[in-house]
């Protein structure tokens, strides 16, 4: 005797199991924003009860709607990307929004190509995070798009909105920091200045030298067009190698794969923590956390970046009619976390 396979439930079963029509449901399901949260949170907590999965293709002939949205970011291993994502996807699923994540590789053809994919209507919006603000062809993708656009860290307003750190009063804060132990040979390593953290960065770093009265010194300036620890770790070794007064005393490494191959580098040349060499780092990561010594570091509330980047794309979503608000940015404030990396440096 064979066994009868379970039947799939079906938007009449959650309509029954939720106590609404078949109509309430569907409204909640597909999107639509003329229903009440109470509505929504009853109808969704019955769908999870019973596993509903809705089929997607129908919806979407239906709908125009496919309750996806499409993520792109430079490195899914990077801890501060996943900590953004998991905030996105704890707001998006409550709406009935599922999260598609795709990696670039900090390479901006694999951009284009991921654009031009979401944009054959595999997603409803995109939250990305591109690796290259100024590339012509990433830029007329993003155009051609026709999709609600949030950008995590980058500034193009013109095509989307946006959230991120505030970058420059970071590296201006670390800076100040390290003046004020008595360092004048300062470095900073951060990514590409064609991305919104490279600009702000060296913005806020460049500012706190001119205001100590520090001559910009261009050999301090390490700026990488990827952000993996292969190049960092080269261009370390390169500056850090140098006999003492003429590498620097301390470095300001903002990039989170960028700070485990200047750490490499520091090991490899014997170089002291923070005796010879005093450090800066980047978020609240195990890598900061558990060095040793401790690693002082700018961190924000990478939390709150990915609670506002999904916020925004679903007023996008719910907006009806020609009458669209104006793009925005959020900023969320950096903090320095004082570790023990940092010290005087050393006389002579």
């Amino acid at each position: 005797m064979k066994d009868t396979p379970l039947r799939k439930p079906t938007v009449s079963d959650v309509a029954r199991h939720a106590g609404v029509s078949a109509g309430s449901v569907s409204r909640v399901l597909t999107g639509k924003n003329w229903v009440s949260d109470d509505l929504r949170k009853q109808v969704l907590e019955a769908a999870r009860a019973l596993n509903y999965i809705p089929n997607s293709v129908a919806q979407s002939l239906k709908t125009q709607r496919t309750m996806t949205i499409g993520a792109i970011v430079s490195d899914m291993a990077n801890p501060l990307h996943g900590r953004f994502l998991a905030a996105v996807q704890e707001c998006l699923e409550p709406e009935g929004y599922f999260l598609i994540v795709a990696n670039d590789k900090s390479q901006a053809e694999r951009d284009v190509a991921l654009l031009e994919l979401f944009g054959r209507g595999r997603v409803d919006g995109v939250i990305a995070g591109i690796a290259d603000e100024l590339h012509p062809r990433t830029l007329q993708a993003l155009q051609s798009l026709r999709l609600p656009v949030v950008f995590h860290d980058r500034d193009l307003l013109g095509i989307g909105d946006a959230v991120g750190p505030d970058h420059r009063m970071g590296a201006h804060e670390a800076t100040r920091h390290l003046i004020g132990l008595g360092h004048r040979r300062i470095a900073l390593m951060t990514p590409s200045a064609s991305i919104r953290p490279g600009r702000e960065r060296l913005a806020g770093y460049r500012e706190a030298l001119q205001e100590a009265g520090i001559a910009h010194d261009p050999a301090l300036e390490a700026i990488l067009d990827a952000s993996g620890g292969d190049m960092a770790f080269s261009a370390a070794k390169r500056m850090l190698g140098h006999t003492q007064g003429q590498r620097p005393t301390a470095v300001i490494c903002l990039g989170t794969q960028m700070l485990a191959g200047l750490m490499s580098a520091v090991g490899t040349l014997n170089l002291s923590v923070p005796r010879e060499l005093s450090l800066i780092g980047i978020g609240d990561t195990e890598l900061v956390r558990l060095s040793t010594p401790a690693i002082t570091a700018v961190r924000w509330d990478i939390a709150q970046c990915g609670r506002w980047a999904a916020q925004m794309m679903l007023e996008r979503l719910r907006e009806e009619g020609s009458e669209r608000p104006p793009y925005r940015m959020l900023e969320v404030p950096t903090e320095m976390v004082l570790r023990h990396s940092c010290a005087p440096p050393q006389a002579g």
